[in-house]
C-alpha cells in the first residue's frame, strides 16, 4: 500500500449564529460544500498540475470531513496524498508547508489579494523559474486558479453577511490561520458581468505564460498590477505585443502598451482582472 500524507485543514465560523455552535441551515450547508469544493480544486491542482473548474476525481489524492467541534462552528476536512512526489505539480514534495503555502496562495489571490506569493523555498524557486527544468511539469498558473475557484467561493462566503449572521470564517492548518473570508472579501469573488464595451488602458506586462495565455499588466490607470489574459477575439498577431512588453519590464525600458480591455470588476467596482482585444506598443513619451 502506498505511504500517505496527511494534511489538516481548519474551518472555523465566527460571530453570530457561529458563537452558539450553529450555521443557518441553506446558507451553513452550501458554504461548507464551497469550502470543500474550493479544498479540492486546489488540491487537485497542486498534485496535477491541471487546473478545473468542477471538482473532478482527485489522482493520488483524497479529501474526507470530520464532525463539527465546539468553540464558535469548527469542522476539519483531512488531505490524504499518496507520499510519491512524481503524482505533485512539478514534483514538489509532499511536506507540510508546500501544500499549505500553495493554500493559502490560492485562495488569497482568489479573494483579493493579488500580490500573495508563496513563501516556502521550494514553491518560491519553482515560481521563479523562467523556464521548467527538463522533464518537469510547468508549475500552475496560479492567477488561473484564483479565476476557477471563484464560483466554489461564492458559495463559501454565503452566510457572511451585514445582517450579522456570521462574520467571519477562518481557514488554516492547526494553530496557523491561511486565509480568513469576510464582507470584503465577499464583495470581491461576487463578480459583476464583465463589461459590454470596451476601454482602453496603458501599461506594462510584468508577468506572461505563453502556455496559459495568462499574465499580469501594471496600469497606469489604476496605479497596480492586474491579472489580463486575452479574449476570444484577441488577435494572434498581438502575442509577440505581449512578450515585446515583458521584455521591456524585465530589462527596465518599461516598453508600454494602449490595450483595449473588458474589465471584469468586483460586486462594488473593483477591477479585478483585463479581458484584452488587442493591443499595440504605446506612443513614446
Amino acid at each position: 500500500m502506498p505511504t500517505l500524507s496527511q494534511h489538516r485543514i481548519r474551518i472555523s465560523y465566527q460571530g453570530g449564529l457561529a458563537d452558539d455552535h450553529s450555521l443557518p441551515g441553506y446558507d451553513g450547508a452550501t458554504s461548507i460544500d464551497g469550502i470543500s469544493r474550493a479544498v479540492h480544486i486546489a488540491t487537485h491542482a497542486y498534485m496535477t498540475g491541471e487546473v478545473v473548474s468542477r471538482a473532478t476525481a482527485l489522482r493520488n489524492a483524497s479529501i474526507i470531513m470530520k464532525p463539527a467541534r465546539q468553540g464558535s462552528f469548527i469542522f476539519e476536512l483531512i488531505v490524504l496524498m499518496e507520499a510519491n512526489p512524481a503524482t505533485t505539480a512539478a514534483a514538489v514534495a509532499l511536506t507540510a508547508a508546500p501544500f499549505y503555502d500553495f493554500l493559502k496562495v490560492a485562495f488569497k489571490r482568489a479573494t483579493g489579494f493579488l500580490d500573495a506569493e508563496p513563501e516556502t523555498p521550494h514553491l518560491r524557486s519553482l515560481y521563479e523559474r523562467r523556464e521548467p527544468p527538463p522533464l518537469q511539469k510547468t508549475p500552475v498558473d496560479l492567477d488561473d486558479l484564483a479565476e476557477k475557484l471563484e464560483g466554489s467561493l461564492q458559495a463559501a462566503h454565503r452566510p457572511i453577511g451585514p445582517e450579522g449572521t456570521i462574520n467571519r470564517i477562518d481557514i488554516g492548518r492547526p494553530r496557523e490561520t491561511l486565509v480568513s473570508f469576510n464582507t470584503a472579501t465577499k464583495d470581491w469573488v461576487n463578480t459583476r458581468e464583465e463589461a459590454p464595451g470596451l476601454t482602453v488602458y496603458q501599461g506594462n506586462m510584468t508577468r506572461y505564460n505563453s502556455l496559459s495565455r495568462n499574465g499580469r499588466a501594471f496600469i497606469d490607470q489604476l496605479e497596480r498590477v492586474v491579472p489580463v489574459r486575452p479574449d476570444g477575439d484577441f488577435p494572434a498577431g498581438d502575442l509577440g505585443n505581449l512578450t515585446w512588453s515583458l521584455h521591456g519590464s524585465n530589462t527596465g525600458t518599461r516598453n508600454k502598451l494602449l490595450m483595449r480591455v473588458r474589465p471584469v470588476t468586483s460586486a462594488s467596482g473593483q477591477v479585478k482582472r483585463l479581458l484584452l482585444s488587442d493591443c499595440q506598443a504605446a506612443p513614446e513619451e
